[in-house]
């Protein structure tokens, strides 16, 4: 036996070492793929992010939005978004349905009151013919007479839909009181009547005005070049008009906030639909950041959550307990010069008033009584949906296009988590004194709003009477 151990002893058996070297949150964020940021000859702005896989999102996200429109063709960008896809001058509806259908890319739109989006997904073997049909569908649209007339049906259908979702309405309320009388209080599908004005000179003078290289950022996420788009970007040089080049700058309009209340009472419903907002930072401006962390502060909750009374964020634990509404969650709206901030809920006719008065008083706390404690949890949400939202390419690809749209640039992950980490509870209070304290809000209510207290009232309670 000891023979044996003797002879084991002297053999060299090879093993495997491995690095004892942690790997990191902090190096895992430093090893995330940057964003590189081009500005061509002609002004279009081309942004890429190139990760290590075979699929690719594209998009052109636009300075153009309801914002940019005159009364009379207010909706005419949302309206464009449904004959953007049917067909060019260089390929007619039929083609272009059978190209687009070889590729197995997914063509899609959106608009907002200052940016309109679109995108694509496809695999990156695809790219250059992709990106071809993309700029054919936009820049060179065939508006034909026949599907502009069909598409208004189609949109009017939309419209009547979009009146039956008192979330919707609720929330374009909510703008045309806060923004009266300035373009950013306009909705962006417009009223229905002006689809009578919407033919195919209008919308090809509205293209040749706003969706121009200046105004434009091409941005692709995944397994593609920057290189690569760059090529593609110069593309964009032949499809744009000389009348597009020629074009003057155009503004987007004031903006004018208006503390007011706007209450449509309908006693057929059971509940109440309320948003409380205020004016809040630009989308550029640095106490952004620290306004989305109140929010995670704050939290959102609804009666299908599990836990009982038991919730991390004091409004849920005061709601819960007391059944004073089905659901509440924060909200920020973050445009160029401006910004909405608040929190909407739901709740009872019985108890809309305790609510509302629960959000203000937690207001009150986020001025003057926050603890960095309670921003622990705040923090982890944040970061946590942060990452979320950046991980596939089409939450990344939205994010750089609106971040370059409106700042001139992006900041990165590892940067934002910085400055999260480093907001302090003071910190957090001296901007929420600055947005919050003694501020004049906006108040919107939908349905059985007969205890939902008066302008007045609910203006006495932004502020705390203290010895």
């Amino acid at each position: 036996m000891i023979r044996c151990y003797k002879i084991l002893k002297n053999i060299r058996i090879p093993c495997i070492t491995c690095d004892r070297k942690n790997y990191t949150y902090l190096r895992f964020l430093n090893e995330l793929p940057r964003t590189k940021c081009s500005v061509l000859s002609n002004g279009l702005t081309v942004a890429t992010e190139e990760r290590q896989c075979n699929n690719v999102c594209m998009g052109i996200y636009i300075d153009a939005g309801s914002r940019y429109e005159n009364e009379t063709l207010n909706g005419i960008t949302h309206f464009f978004e449904h004959i953007a896809f049917k067909g060019s001058k260089k390929r007619p509806k039929t083609v272009l349905e059978s190209e687009i259908s070889k590729t197995g890319a997914k063509f899609k739109c959106f608009t907002t009151r200052e940016t309109s989006a679109y995108y694509v997904e496809c695999l990156s073997s695809e790219i250059n013919l992709v990106a071809d049909i993309l700029f054919d569908c936009i820049f060179n649209n065939a508006l034909t007479d026949s599907e502009i007339e069909f598409q208004k049906h189609i949109v009017y259908k939309e419209m009547l839909e979009y009146d039956r979702s008192s979330v919707k309405v609720l929330y374009d309320y909510l703008h045309s009181t806060a923004f009266q009388g300035t373009p950013l209080g306009q909705t962006v599908m417009g009223p229905s009547y002006n689809l009578y004005n919407i033919k195919s000179k209008p919308i090809s003078d509205y293209i040749n005005k706003l969706f121009i290289a200046k105004r434009i950022v091409l941005v692709a996420v995944g397994g593609v070049k920057h290189t690569l788009m760059l090529n593609l970007g110069e593309q964009f040089s032949k499809t744009e008009s000389e009348s597009a080049k020629c074009q003057k700058p155009i503004t987007m309009g004031p903006n004018r906030y208006t503390g007011s209340q706007v209450v449509y009472r309908d006693d057929s419903m059971n509940i109440a639909h309320v948003a409380i907002a205020l004016e809040g930072p630009s989308f550029g401006d640095d106490d952004k950041i620290v306004m989305e962390l109140a929010s995670s502060v704050l939290g959102g909750w609804d009666k299908s959550q599990p836990g009982g009374t038991n919730h991390g964020m004091n409004i849920a634990h005061i709601a819960s307990s007391g059944n004073l509404c089905e659901s509440y969650k924060t909200f920020g709206y973050y445009y160029q010069d401006v910004g909405l901030w608040g929190v909407e809920f739901i709740s009872s006719r019985e108890e809309v008033d305790n609510m509302l008065l629960t959000v203000q008083e937690e207001w009150m706390r986020l001025c003057y009584m926050i603890t960095d404690s309670e921003l622990i949890r705040a923090k982890n949400e944040m970061k946590s949906e942060l990452i979320r939202q950046l991980k596939t390419a089409i939450g990344a690809c939205h994010d750089i296009g609106f971040s370059i749209l409106r700042t001139g640039r992006r900041i990165d992950l590892q940067e934002r988590i910085n400055i999260i980490d480093k907001i302090t509870a003071n910190g957090l209070q001296n901007v929420c004194n600055v947005y919050i304290y003694d501020r004049c809000p906006v108040v919107v209510g939908i349905g059985s709003t007969e205890n939902l207290l008066s302008y007045s009232r609910i203006r006495s309670y932004m502020y705390w009477v203290r010895v």
